[in-house]
């Protein structure tokens, strides 16, 4: 039976691209679920374990294409993801959260906006967990770039622009630097503009920065405290450092994962990285 309180809770929506979830996205999606925010999880037809607290739909409703964009060399299928974000955002109100961001609470928008505020100093915005509404200047100027444009960065400058069309010929989607799409696009496009007002701080987003990682498998969880995780949105874990991170150690009994796994019944061994 759905309540009153829970129709009134904002959506949230990621992309798979894979046949299977690990523990980290059972884990994290598992999290929206139990704050009464069921996650919406679109995929291309490959993914076969569809837990029961996710809504699956088919991506094709929001970026139909021939085929997924993977980098030739890596296999990457993170430009695809990027050009799904900003679709996703153009045709829906759903806040984008990535498959590895940790609910502590609903996330809820300032009237359409949830983003953190840009790094001026590396000149880029994380968009892990973003939101924009449909009629963001942003928004529409980030779009007119990733699918109408030259795809040479317009904030190169002159010299740069130059030589790569010299180099390249006519830009692609390979051959831009593979997160261009993502946080430059996102910082060069909001980072100035009145819009950029509306960010929230970092940390209630990414409630243990990535400096601070080694502190997810801490098994005296009194070391997280000068952090005040637990007063914030998310915990974000950076999925590939994740990976790596827990391929060559166990999960230490008592720590935030160990803990978090625990709350919601998630079973690692079940579901392997």
């Amino acid at each position: 039976m759905t309540t009153s309180e829970e129709v009134s809770l904002e959506r949230v929506a990621t992309l798979w691209i894979g046949k299977r979830f690990s523990y980290l996205e059972h884990l994290c999606l598992k999290s929206f679920a139990d704050v009464d925010q069921t996650p919406i999880v679109y995929h291309y037809g490959e993914l076969e374990d569809i837990p029961d607290y996710v809504e699956a739909r088919d991506a094709r409703e929001i970026f139909d294409v021939s085929e997924i964009y993977r980098d030739p060399i890596t296999r990457s299928v993170a430009v695809h993801a990027d050009l799904f974000r900003l679709k996703l955002m153009q045709q829906t109100d759903y806040i984008w959260v990535d498959a590895d961001a940790y609910a502590l609470r609903p996330f809820e928008t300032n009237t359409g906006y949830l983003f953190p505020k840009a790094n001026l100093a590396r000149q880029r915005m994380m968009n892990g967990v973003v939101a924009l509404p449909r009629d963001s200047s942003a928004l529409q100027k980030m779009c007119r770039f990733a699918f109408e444009s030259d795809l040479v960065p317009f904030w190169w400058s002159e010299d740069h622009q130059r030589v790569y069309r010299e180099l390249y010929g006519r830009s692609s989607y390979w051959s831009l630097p593979l997160s261009t799409l993502g946080p430059p696009l996102f910082f060069h496009c909001l980072y100035g503009s009145p819009e950029h007002e509306m960010n929230s701080a970092r940390t209630e987003l990414y409630a243990v920065p990535l400096r601070h990682r080694r502190l997810w498998n801490e098994p005296d969880m009194s070391k997280l405290d000068f952090l005040e995780w637990q007063n914030k949105m998310s915990i974000h874990f950076f999925g590939s450092w994740f990976r790596k991170m827990f391929r060559e150690m166990e999960i230490n009994r008592g720590s935030l994962v160990d803990t978090l796994l625990s709350k919601h019944g998630i079973d690692p061994a079940k579901h392997p990285l």
